[in-house]
Formats: structure tokens, sequence, C-alpha cells
């Protein structure tokens, strides 16, 4: 009764929401994976992440992510410390990519390219995981 009860509370029930998140984070984690790629980068009109290494752990991460997440959504009261960190990973990565997108950086994509849309749609939808799931949170007793 207790887990029917919290999934109810919002508009948008907190295991849909973390299952969403796991597979954001599973997407764009093999898209770090594949750095060393340049067809890949070229074809979705975007920068290719430099150094590669770097960018390949971060892909290892974000699939670390993605499983504990995806796991997390059987039972979200239990996974409270995880929805309190990707709620803060989520804020964060949107706040880091805004910031990029208004520096004037040579990577960032021309407005209008795929790219651009990929990486602006990106930044909208983390925040919006984060916002959810920090509410969830407080919900839940945090």
């Amino acid at each position: 009764m207790q887990m029917e009860a919290t999934q109810r509370r919002g508009l948008v029930p907190l295991p849909v929401v973390l299952r969403v998140n796991a597979a954001l984070d599973a997407v764009f984690g093999v898209l770090l994976l594949g750095a060393t790629w340049r067809g890949l980068y070229e074809d979705l009109d975007t920068i290719r992440p430099v150094p590669w290494l770097w960018a390949q752990l971060a892909g290892a991460l974000l699939l670390g992510f993605a499983y504990l997440t995806w796991r997390a959504s059987a039972d979200p009261d239990a996974a409270r410390p995880l929805i309190q960190v990707l709620a803060i990973l989520n804020v964060v990565g949107f706040a880091l990519i805004a910031v990029w997108l208004f520096s004037d950086d040579r990577g960032i994509p021309s407005s209008g390219s795929l790219g651009s849309w990929l990486i602006d749609i990106t930044a909208v939808v983390i925040l919006v995981l984060g916002i959810m799931e920090s509410r969830a949170f407080r919900r839940t007793g945090g």
C-alpha cells in the first residue's frame, strides 16, 4: 500500500521518471563510449569529445548510473540517496550545458543544426528530470 501511495503523488510516477532517466543515461553513455568514432559525430552534426579517454570514462559512468537507476525504479523508496544524487547531477548537467551554449566556444554546433537541437533538447530533458526527482525526493521525506 505504501508503494502505491508514493506512485500516485506526482503527475508522473517516480518509477517512470527513473526509467526515462536510465534510458537517457544509457544512450549518452554509449554515445560517449564511441568518442573515437568520427563518423558518428559527423552524422549527428556535433563536436567529437576531446580527449577521448575522459569522454569514454564519462560514458562508462553513465552506463553505471543507467544500471543503478533502472534497478532503483523497482523500489524507489529504498533508493532515496540515489534519487537525490540523480536530481543534483541532472540540474548541474543542465547548468553546464547552458554555460557552454552561451559561451564563445568554437566547438558549439551551429544554430539550427541537428547537433544543436539534440543538445538543446537534452538540456531541457535533464532539467525536467532533475526537478521531478528532487520533488519526489522531498515528498518521500528528504
